[in-house]
């Protein structure tokens, strides 16, 4: 995994989103572990991680389509949490929805996401 990669796509997720991105970090799954992030949040990581494999299972016990690449929370406070399926990787982000724009969130920064923790993951 190249860290690098990482940090950087954390700070051109920082350049899309600029004051609307509250925090963000990006983990590995199963140690609960930190790799990149700003204002990273380690209860936060835990939270999420429990919460991410319990869906997991509620939809595949349920008979439902698995997770796919992410899922939005709509928070009080104008907040949105998105939590990116990276596979044995997780990332959360806290987005104020009055500072940040959800459509360039979904259609720009989410896919950007995406394809920079494939770019970490394939430079080991």
């Amino acid at each position: 995994m190249d860290t690098k990669i990482l940090e950087q796509a954390v700070q051109d997720l920082r350049s899309i989103l600029r004051d609307g991105l509250i925090a963000t970090d990006i983990w590995d799954r199963s140690a609960g572990l930190s790799l990149a992030g700003f204002n990273q949040q380690p209860v936060a990581v835990a939270l999420f991680t429990r919460i991410t494999d319990e869906l997991d299972t509620s939809l595949r016990d349920s008979n439902f389509p698995p997770l796919a690449r992410y899922y939005l929370l709509d928070m009080e406070g104008n907040h949105t949490v998105v939590l990116i399926n990276h596979g044995n990787l997780l990332q959360g982000m806290l987005v104020d929805n009055k500072r940040a724009n959800l459509g360039i969130l979904i259609s720009v920064a989410i896919p950007r996401m995406i394809e920079a923790v494939s770019r970490a993951k394939a430079a080991r």
